[in-house]
């Protein structure tokens, strides 16, 4: 697999997440206004879980950083 491919697979699987994670909080936050407060809440807790997958899932260390020995 070419280097640009692969990241170009992440870049695209990034944009998906992000997708997601905005969605669901929109969606939460019109069920919160419309009084809808179940299924806001369990959106509200979908979306908190994307953006936990997601800062795993692309998690990249800086270049600059030190491991302590």
């Amino acid at each position: 697999m070419d280097n640009s491919n692969k990241k170009q697979q992440v870049n695209i699987a990034r944009w998906i997440v992000r997708s997601l994670a905005i969605a669901s909080s929109t969606l939460s936050l019109v069920d919160f206004l419309k009084g809808d407060f179940q299924s806001a809440c369990i959106l509200a807790l979908g979306w908190l879980a994307i953006v936990t997958a997601e800062k795993r899932m692309f998690k990249n260390p800086s270049p600059d950083s030190k491991s302590i020995s």
